[in-house]
């Protein structure tokens, strides 16, 4: 007797319902063909290329406005109009350095070489950064084109020395004639800005462009525009929107928070079999997107970070229940988990530095104030929600412990901190 062979059963056979019909419109880098609200914008970003069309070099630039403000996304659209409209009367290319991961000369000449299509091997360690300038130079007028270098959150910078020698390297004859390098630098705040050293801002002799956060108005509008593109028509309940744009209008007019949310309540839709997005999914998705964000950030921490994060929403628990908290009753928490856990405590300095990392991370708003004779403490409020945070630091299994924490609030409080 011939068995007949098993027919596979399919991976992919989903029951679903019709909510997107192109998704990828909800996608940060689908760029729309129309911007809402960032006319100034986008004509003050274009106007720093316009010299190209007089034969002349665009002026270097700082960009910077809250998260979801449209910086990357104007960028983008002025530089895709650029191309088109000035075809090959123009000979450039543009790059996007990612600060964050590239922050050192080093890595950022590394970086580019691979971008502009250098392809022998670089050396690891044993050579200065003029090798990787010389090297850099020497290839790009090669390849004879002039290059826009967006620094994208420029912030993360170790050493502005680049800016400078970029900046610079038609004075010092590094390129070819009429060769350029152009600077864009995007940044969340104008703290970088003002860091600057005064001889890089000299020879950059840049423009400064600050973008507003969005309205809740305008975020309606970005919203629905995308909303007749992504989804099948009626998928999108009345009040799904509006709610997606009153929950990131609270959050700095974060436009790519908006369309996520909506992209997120999408997807909770169709896990629920629901034919239509409710606000009720954007309850749910908006839940899951702050669990999301303090995961991935808790994720990232070093142990120490984690210990200090944990102690400051103890503090703000036990201490100070939604008012601010200060530098001085968080180590006074701190030192009695590190009681509770037999750790070596570190120094007020080191926590103070973490609590400045917290603030750069985006977590906490901190504001030092004095305290007259106390010397100068920061006011430590939190951004989002700190049982979420609290919450992931719990899945580190070594922080388990601490969910069964409960301070002598007397005696923490007679503690002197120095």
């Amino acid at each position: 007797m011939v068995l007949n062979p098993t027919i596979p059963k399919k991976l992919f056979n989903f029951k679903t319902v019709n909510v997107f019909q192109d998704s990828y419109v909800l996608e940060s880098d689908y760029i729309p063909s129309s911007l809402v609200g960032r006319d100034e914008e986008i004509n003050a970003v274009a106007e720093i290329f316009f010299p190209l069309f007089r034969n002349g070099k665009p002026g270097h630039a700082f960009i910077y406005g809250p998260p979801g403000s449209g910086k990357t996304v104007v960028i983008k659209h002025v530089l895709r109009q650029l191309y088109s409209e000035a075809g090959e009367n123009i000979n450039l290319k543009h790059f996007t350095v990612p600060c964050k991961k590239h922050n050192t000369t080093t890595k950022i000449l590394s970086f580019l070489l691979r971008e502009i299509g250098y392809s022998d091997s670089l050396p690891r360690s044993g050579v200065s950064c003029g090798y990787y300038y010389d090297l850099f130079f020497s290839y790009l007028k090669k390849q004879g084109y002039s290059i826009t270098i967006i620094f994208d959150e420029i912030d993360f910078l170790k050493d502005d020395n680049v800016l400078y020698n970029f900046s610079r390297s038609g004075e010092f004859k590094e390129l070819n004639e009429r060769q350029f390098i152009h600077i864009i630098g995007v940044s969340n705040t104008g703290e970088f800005v003002n860091s600057l050293d005064p001889r890089v801002d000299s020879s950059m002799q840049r423009e400064t462009i600050v973008f507003p956060p969005y309205n809740k108005e305008q975020l309606i509008d970005i919203l629905n525009m995308r909303v007749s593109l992504a989804f099948y028509p009626d998928a999108v309940c009345e009040g799904t929107v509006e709610l997606c744009a009153e929950e990131s209008a609270k959050d700095e007019g974060d436009a790519r928070r908006a369309i996520f949310l909506l992209q997120a309540a999408g997807n909770f839709a169709i896990k629920t079999e629901c034919s239509k997005v409710q606000p009720g999914h954007v309850i749910m998705a908006s839940q899951k997107v702050k669990e999301d964000i303090s995961l991935q950030f808790v994720l990232n921490m070093t142990f120490h970070e984690k210990f200090v994060l944990l102690a400051m929403i103890n503090t703000e628990k036990y201490l100070k229940k939604g008012k601010f908290i200060v530098t001085g009753d968080v180590y006074r928490i701190y030192h009695d988990m590190c009681r509770f856990a037999e750790e070596g405590p570190l120094s007020l300095a080191a926590i103070s530095q973490k609590v400045a990392k917290f603030r750069m991370m985006g977590i906490i708003n901190a504001n030092v104030s004095s305290r007259g004779r106390g010397g100068l403490t920061s006011e430590i409020v939190f951004i989002g929600d700190p049982d979420i945070l609290a919450n992931a630091i719990y899945r580190d299994g070594a922080f388990v412990k601490f969910m069964t924490y409960n301070p002598d609030i007397r005696k923490i409080c007679s503690v002197q901190v120095w």
